[in-house]
């Protein structure tokens, strides 16, 4: 199967919200203020609910509870209500689809964006436009659910049987979910560090030259399902494959002791949004 054929064959692709556009194009744009993005916020009630149940919760409520967006914004602070507003608008962004578990999907990639966000404090990235990567680095997996299930069960049945799921898709589509990904990341017309971090998180170390997001998604997951396996935070950190530490240079000081707050995060991010 061709790729430009998958995409001429879909008569909609999924549209993105103008608060997300917008919230997109804040990343490269200095002037962008939180009362402009509290105001923007506040005209979507499921979001606005979103940010302050966020703000009312055990993590971040000090005080008295507050009951508006400005308040809430005040109290997380701007990039934290990105993080959220991303979240919340792009994993409704795509239906439902029979045989596929969203929830456990989205449950996972807050967890990988998130453990993203917290390994790029301690690198030169920034950690929003890291977190916002992560959170799109499978949107090809979702679409591919959308537009060929049934081939997407069989992907599964090969999974399941012991093939690699790259190999999988490759055999299957012809691509990989990475390479839909950043066709569908093009189409939305996103800037280039988020296409380039899309079309690189498989193997972003044999780009020339590599996006440090994509290094950073790459990690998040090993990190991830690592985790998932229960392996000691310690164990973990010590295995970290040298090659995407050394791009990073990232520095492992202190990153055992961020385990719990940032995956208490990912949970977090993951009650809101099935709220």
């Amino acid at each position: 199967m061709d790729i430009s054929k998958l995409f001429k064959e879909v008569k909609q692709l999924p549209v993105l919200p103008i608060l997300l556009l917008e919230l997109m194009e804040s990343f490269a744009n200095e002037d962008t203020s939180v009362n402009d993005i509290a105001k923007k916020i506040g005209m979507d009630q499921g979001i606005s609910a979103k940010v302050i149940r966020m703000a009312n919760s055990v993590a971040y409520r000090r005080g008295k509870e507050v009951n508006s967006i400005s308040q809430a914004v005040i109290r997380l602070g701007f990039n934290q209500v990105r993080s959220i507003v991303v979240a919340a608008t792009l994993s409704n962004v795509f239906p439902d689809t029979p045989g596929f578990d969203k929830n456990q999907f989205w449950k996972d990639t807050f967890s990988i964006a998130s453990i993203a966000k917290t390994f790029a404090g301690h690198t030169n990235v920034d950690p929003e436009t890291a977190f916002t990567c992560a959170m799109m680095h499978n949107i090809g997996e979702l679409l591919l659910q959308i537009l060929r299930p049934d081939e997407c069960g069989l992907v599964a049945m090969s999974i399941d049987l012991g093939t690699p799921k790259l190999s999988a898709q490759r055999e299957i589509f012809g691509f990989d979910h990475s390479q839909v990904g950043v066709k569908l990341a093009l189409y939305w017309q996103f800037s280039d560090v988020f296409c380039r971090a899309i079309e690189q998180q498989l193997n972003p170390l044999s780009f020339d030259p590599p996006s440090s997001e994509a290094v950073l998604i790459r990690l998040a997951v090993f990190t991830h399902f690592a985790w998932q396996a229960n392996l000691p935070a310690e164990m973990i950190v010590a295995r970290f494959p040298i090659s995407l530490i050394d791009n990073l240079q990232l520095n492992k000081a202190g990153l055992v002791e961020e385990f719990s707050t940032m995956l208490d995060e990912a949970d977090a991010l993951s009650r809101l949004m099935s709220a």
